[in-house]
Parts: structure tokens; sequence; C-alpha cells
């Protein structure tokens, strides 16, 4: 009986103080919990908005590729020559050393 007495009268005391301390821990926490909602909110519609430009981006990227590859299949060799290409007479490759030779101790 002795300790409930001192525990209303320690409440008593301090009741005002803890009153306060709740209440502003559960204004934090509510705040806390509107930013977070928000956050989400606009996060779904860049989400939603990112999801229309790839989509445009996509058709956009369809039509170049169709346009590319009619191009493609529209050029001929009298295209070409009518263009200005010429026929190569002598083919010249460029000479490197092999990968995987190593070097030598005079090269070094």
């Amino acid at each position: 009986m002795h300790g409930i007495q001192k525990n209303l009268k320690w409440l008593d005391k301090n009741g005002k103080t803890l009153f306060w301390s709740f209440f502003c821990m559960v204004l934090l926490m509510t705040a806390g919990y509107v930013y977070l909602i928000q956050t989400a909110t606009q996060n779904g519609v860049r989400w939603g908005k990112a999801e229309q430009t790839i989509a445009s981006l996509g058709a956009t990227v369809s039509e170049l590729e169709s346009t590319y590859l009619s191009l493609k299949q529209s050029i001929t060799l009298s295209l070409a020559y009518a263009k200005g290409f010429k026929d190569v007479k002598a083919v010249r490759f460029i000479t490197t050393e092999k990968v995987g030779t190593v070097a030598s101790a005079s090269a070094i």
C-alpha cells in the first residue's frame, strides 16, 4: 500500500512533465508519419511520370528503328556507285605484334 501511495505522489508531482513529454513524442511521431506518407505519394507520382516517359521514348525508338531498317534495305550497290563509292584496288592491313608476345630484354 505504501508503494502505491509513493507512486501516486510521484505521478502527481511529475504528471505534467510526463504528459507533455508523451504529447511531444506523439506529435513528433505524427509529423514523421505525415512526412513519410507525403514522400511515398510523391514517389508514386514520379514513378507514374517516369513510366509514361519510358513508354513515349520506347515508341520513338521503335519508329527510329523502323526508319533505320527501311533506309538500310534501300541501299544498293548501284546507289553506292552513284553516291561516289569506288572499288578498292589494293587492300592494305595494319600489322601489329601478336597479343601474347613477351617483350625482349632489349625492348625494355
